[in-house]
């Protein structure tokens, strides 16, 4: 999953950089912002639940091939709802689950943004 967050990051800095519209890409830099935030949270607390680090070319940006902030939103909004759900109920797991939570939650935020704008 965190090489999907890499590959998502990417694909979100190209559409901020092809945006049509100021909106479009105000709101697709603020995107990014919450896909990092989250990546680097989300990795840090898995590397302290199984007590062990990343080597230094573990993530490498899972291809990602919405052409739209619409289509990019959905397609982010999917995996990592599908993510949530096999996340275990383990205790030990309960910060994973509220990150994840959290940026669900911004990921609806996102697509109501994306809705309001002309893409």
């Amino acid at each position: 999953f965190l090489c999907r967050l890499e590959g998502w990051k990417t694909r979100c800095k190209n559409l901020h950089w092809a945006a049509p519209k100021k909106n479009i890409h105000v709101y697709l830099d603020e995107f990014l912002g919450v896909l990092s935030d989250y990546e680097d949270s989300l990795a840090e607390d898995i590397m302290g639940v199984l007590g062990s680090r990343l080597s230094p070319t573990s993530i490498n940006g899972t291809s990602c091939s919405s052409d739209n902030a619409l289509d990019l939103i959905s397609e982010v909004s999917t995996a990592t709802i599908i993510f949530y759900k096999k996340i275990s109920d383990n205790p030990n797991y309960v910060g994973i689950k509220s990150e994840t939570e959290t940026f669900i939650h911004n990921i609806k935020k996102y697509n109501y943004l994306f809705n309001l704008c002309d893409i």
